[in-house]
């Protein structure tokens, strides 16, 4: 007779990783799981998974459910494919239940490649992860302020509460709310970011460091924080809602964007690396709208819409070159 955490178990691997958050929390409770999410979580890279690895944990888990192996573990592996395995592990972590030395529970959420997740906070604020994020939260918040740490992009629609500002921290910025909507790209280890304001007000204070002099700074609607290493920090007015559609169709949308920030997101999306010189990517620009297209059908699109050239010089990585 199957379990409850099986049949949880298995829609994770057969529904791409579609959890509700009641299920999310039963798996979490679920002693076996939790401990062995907890080792793996410690031990994996961020730049590689180990498929052998991966299969053998998830094998190991399924066993203590029910006492064998599950042969449906395998088969996904080899029907979905690399991306879809690194995906299904990158939302295997967001399973994780840590405990600090104190009583307080933290969540942290990732999503893989080709993927989005959506989560709600313990005060009814909503959040929308893009590709390649991870959002780390308290199961309930205390103190004067209530904290999030972001990696990647994410969309914001926070609850107000005037005493206790909603605060976004990331590796070179933190932004500051009190009741508002607005997206956050920001990725550790990228020289780039930015925040984009939908309604409401913010506070950005950029982080100083070697490479870029902090500050801080007040967003109206409808305007675009982008701190660079390379171009310092500017603001600008954008169609905030268009710039941030991917929230709503669960698809990214470009209007009029520069390629260099294309490439950026098409990179997190599909975990791959674009490399083209910066003084290209900042010259060309395109408006489309994805749907479910391969990498190369868009950078095929691209090339077509403009004197370019790609070519692909590995697995993953491809490069963009003007025509000669």
């Amino acid at each position: 007779m199957k379990t409850k955490n099986e049949d949880i178990i298995r829609k994770l691997f057969e529904s791409k990783c579609s959890l509700s958050p009641e299920e999310r929390a039963a798996l979490n409770n679920y002693e076996y799981v939790n401990d062995t999410f907890h080792r793996q979580w410690e031990e994996m890279s961020e730049e590689a998974v180990d498929l052998v690895r991966e299969e053998k944990i998830l094998n190991g888990i399924m066993k203590k459910v029910r006492g064998r192996r599950f042969p449906f573990i395998k088969k996904s592996f080899y029907k979905y494919g690399m991306a879809a395995m690194i995906a299904v592990c990158m939302v295997l972590s967001a399973l994780l239940l840590m405990k600090n030395s104190g009583e307080e529970i933290i969540y942290v959420v990732n999503t893989g490649y080709l993927s989005m997740d959506s989560v709600r906070l313990a005060d009814g604020t909503k959040v929308m992860l893009n590709a390649g994020s991870r959002l780390t939260y308290p199961k309930e918040f205390s103190g004067e302020k209530r904290e999030v740490q972001l990696s990647g992009q994410a969309f914001f629609e926070v609850t107000p509460d005037k005493t206790h500002p909603f605060v976004v921290k990331t590796q070179k910025m933190d932004v500051t709310v009190l009741g508002t909507s607005f997206e956050v790209f920001s990725y550790d280890g990228d020289e780039e970011g930015e925040t984009v304001l939908l309604t409401g007000k913010v506070i950005v204070e950029v982080l100083e460091s070697n490479q870029l002099k902090g500050g801080s700074y007040v967003l109206k609607p409808n305007e675009k924080l982008t701190y660079s290493k390379t171009d310092g920090i500017s603001l600008t007015t954008i169609d905030a809602d268009a710039y941030s559609s991917w929230r709503q169709g669960k698809r990214m949308s470009f209007k009029n964007e520069t390629l260099e920030m294309i490439l950026e997101r098409l990179e997190k999306w599909y975990g791959q690396k674009i490399e083209c010189v910066p003084h290209i990517a900042r010259h060309y620009r395109f408006t489309f709208t994805m749907h479910s297209e391969s990498l190369d059908l868009i950078l095929n699109y691209i090339s077509h819409s403009a004197p370019l050239n790609y070519r692909l010089i590995s697995n993953d990585h491809y490069i963009i070159e003007e025509m000669k």
